[in-house]
């Protein structure tokens, strides 16, 4: 079979094509490829998806080339040192398309989501054992980070969030981190010792109660003094009388506690509660509003 000369050229510049194709890893945007403000269809639905899966893009897709998606190339540009001009030509395209490759979320695993975990677990927010896996433990702690660092909330551990996470080494998100690590792990604590045999919500009730007290003009202002306090000598937990304080939080006691850390509140402004079944409790009933009962504990504000 013989080929024309015109032929040939196509064919081979077509190979050329694939291989460049294959080797640059899927991501090539000719440098005619621009997509801009007024510009509609499925490569702005494309880009628009890419953006809103990184943590760029706030908005519906809607294939249509707005301020919204301008402001959000930008905000990727930025972020990846490229000229900040709001126009996704082929270098921003090729960077954000390679981005995406490197994106994470529920049902992946391997060495990335490990080097994920690890991060997280560092930074105080993934408890369990570092697996490769991303399940919904991972997903939860990556939601709990991106609240803390005010970015798209979406449990899916994209470009920018992977740069937060691995970019907040400096000494303030060393110091952040720390204060809320050691919160945890004595919120945990005290959850365990005082609401270890009790229903989850009774958990988060317990961690409720001492951060309102650590919000309190009345209280220490820390979880770790709050729980150490004391009145005329006598400690105001009874774990801390009897060292029961000292212990290895469960799984279940660690979620409760940042879920109290992190604003829920099962019994609202409740300051004190009591097991009425260890304890009397008379001063509370007499001089406190009660509020609930949860498990064993009554609460009381």
């Amino acid at each position: 079979m013989r080929f024309s000369n015109k032929r040939l050229i196509s064919a081979t510049l077509a190979l050329m094509f694939l291989f460049f194709f294959i080797f640059s890893g899927g991501y090539t945007y000719a440098a005619s490829t621009t997509l801009k403000v007024g510009s509609s269809g499925s490569e702005v639905s494309q880009l628009q998806t890419a953006l809103k899966q990184q943590g760029y893009f706030y908005a519906n897709v809607t294939g249509y080339y707005g301020s919204l998606t301008r402001d959000a190339v930008i905000r990727f540009q930025k972020d990846r040192g490229l000229a900040m001009d709001g126009i996704a030509g082929a270098q921003t395209l090729n960077a954000l398309y390679k981005s995406s490759s490197s994106l994470l979320k529920v049902g992946n695993s391997g060495s990335q989501v490990s080097q994920l975990q690890t991060a997280l677990k560092q930074q105080g927010y993934f408890y369990a054992n570092v697996t490769g896996y991303y399940g919904s433990l991972t997903r939860d702690a990556v939601i709990r980070f991106q609240k803390d660092r005010g970015l798209a909330v979406d449990g899916i551990a994209g470009a920018q969030t992977l740069n937060a996470l691995y970019n907040s080494s400096s000494a303030a998100s060393r110091d952040a981190a720390g204060n809320y690590r050691e919160d945890i792990y004595w919120l945990a604590r005290i959850i365990e010792a005082e609401a270890g045999a009790e229903p989850y919500p009774g958990k988060v009730a317990v961690g409720n109660v001492i951060m309102n007290r650590v919000k309190s003009p009345n209280f220490a202002n820390t979880v770790k003094a709050v729980i150490f306090e004391d009145y005329h000598g006598i400690p105001q937990f009874s774990p801390v009388t009897d060292g029961t304080i000292y212990n290895t939080p469960s799984t279940a006691s660690n979620q409760a506690a940042q879920e109290a850390y992190n604003g829920a509140r099962p019994v609202g402004s409740a300051l004190y509660f009591f097991n009425p079944a260890k304890a009397e409790g008379g001063w509370i009933v007499q001089n406190r509003q009660y509020i609930a009962t949860i498990g064993n504990h009554s609460f009381y504000n």
